[in-house]
C-alpha cells in the first residue's frame, strides 16, 4: 500500500531556500551531538534524520517506542556513548514518547529530550519533566531550534 504525501499532510517542513528574500541561514548546534530519533512516521523520521545529519550530528533513529527503549538499554549493555539527545514523537506504536521520558527521569537521567505532540496536556507533563516540547507542524529551524535548547537546558542544570 502506497500512501500519497501532500505537502499539508507531512507535519515537517523544509525550511525556506537559503539566499531568497527572507530566508535565514540554517542554525548550527555549536558542537555534534549524538541524538536517538523515534518516530513511527518512515517519512518524517527520514526528513528530520537526514537533516540533522547534514548538520553534522550522528543520528540513531527508532521506528516506535518499543525500538526507542532498545536503543537506551542497548547503551547500558554495551558501554557505548549515550546520547546527548531524544527526539521522539509521543503518539507512535509501542509506547509514548512522554513514557518513555518519564522512565528516564525516574531513573535519574537527565538525558536532553524533544517531545513532538499537539496535545496540551501531555505537553504540561513533559515540560515538568523537563522536555522542550515541539508542536507539528514545524520547519528544519524549529527542530533545529528545539535540540539546542534541550542541550542547553542539560548543560545548565535546569
Amino acid at each position: 500500500m502506497h500512501r500519497q504525501v501532500t505537502r499539508s499532510s507531512v507535519p515537517f517542513l523544509p525550511s525556506r531556500a537559503q539566499g531568497v528574500a527572507g530566508g535565514r541561514p540554517a542554525l548550527r548546534a555549536p558542537r555534534a551531538l549524538r541524538i536517538l530519533l523515534a518516530d513511527g512516521d518512515p517519512e518524517v523520521r527520514r526528513l528530520i534524520a537526514l537533516t540533522l545529519t547534514k548538520d553534522g550530528h550522528q543520528v540513531v533513529e527508532a521506528a516506535d517506542g518499543s525500538a526507542l527503549l532498545e536503543a537506551i538499554a542497548a547503551l547500558v549493555i554495551d558501554g557505548r556513548r549515550s546520547f546527548d539527545v531524544i527526539v521522539s514523537a509521543q503518539a507512535m506504536p509501542g509506547l509514548p514518547g512522554v513514557s518513555v521520558l518519564a522512565g528516564l527521569r525516574s531513573r535519574g537521567r537527565r538525558t536532553a529530550f524533544v517531545l513532538m505532540t499537539g496535545n496540551p496536556v501531555v505537553q504540561g507533563q513533559a515540560r515538568r519533566l523537563g522536555a522542550v516540547v515541539l508542536e507539528r507542524p514545524f520547519d528544519q529551524d524549529t527542530i533545529r531550534r528545539a535540540i539546542e535548547r534541550a542541550d542547553a537546558l542539560v548543560a545548565d542544570g535546569g
